[in-house]
């Protein structure tokens, strides 16, 4: 940034904050997936489900999924574009389960990307794992809206819900409206910060997917 006017000294100053921010969540992503490295790497799981994605699928607790023993291989920050970086890329992402459930696109809407290059970016994950396990079921959970988030947009999260849902193959679509409230926000009793999950989120997030995973 040229800098001349006050404004542009203001501007320089956000955008050096955002590029500090971004250096720290990348470190902070690296960080977890070496926590997460057995887990990430584990091929036990045979008869259970594997489940990809950011914060929303990190922080939940959860063991099994009806019948299933559940695998958690989400990562707290991580965009679809940085699981494809700093994990598939490496190839230590282990597919052995017959049931895959990913969830992405929360994260990726907060940078300068199109609906196109999220989608391209979401399918590395699906044809990933139809690399190594092509008889697997994968089932996607469309993006979550918010609930009084100014970092994100629920207009813009049901446009990239549409856009994925139509233009990505090979999977089975799980919608997640039943979370929101009269107005389309995520309720408020299922939120803890306007976009992570409580424990009844988790919950009803639970019930949603059993319905679906048979």
């Amino acid at each position: 940034v040229v800098i001349n006017t006050t404004n542009d000294f203001e501007l320089a100053l956000v955008l050096k904050r955002k590029e500090d921010s971004r250096k720290l969540l990348i470190k902070d992503i690296l960080c977890r997936i070496q926590e997460k490295g057995n887990i990430i790497q584990d091929a036990s799981n045979k008869e259970g489900i594997c489940l990809i994605g950011h914060s929303q699928i990190d922080n939940w607790d959860v063991t099994r999924i009806n019948s299933y023993k559940t695998r958690n291989c989400g990562i707290k920050g991580i965009s679809s574009f940085e699981y494809t970086e700093h994990i598939l890329k490496h190839n230590i992402l282990a597919c052995s389960e017959d049931i895959y459930i990913i969830m992405h696109g929360t994260n990726d809407i907060v940078y300068d990307y199109s609906f196109k290059e999220i989608l391209e970016s979401i399918d590395n994950t699906v044809k990933y794992i139809r690399k190594k396990k092509n008889s697997s079921r994968i089932y996607f959970l469309q993006c979550l809206h918010v609930n009084g988030r100014l970092d994100r947009n629920n207009k813009y999260i049901d446009q990239l819900n549409d856009y994925v849902k139509t233009n990505l193959k090979d999977i089975y679509w799980i919608s997640t409206n039943t979370l929101d409230d009269e107005f389309g926000n995520l309720k408020a009793e299922y939120t803890v910060d306007g976009l992570h999950l409580s424990k009844e989120g988790y919950d009803a997030l639970l019930n949603i997917i059993e319905q679906e995973v048979v």
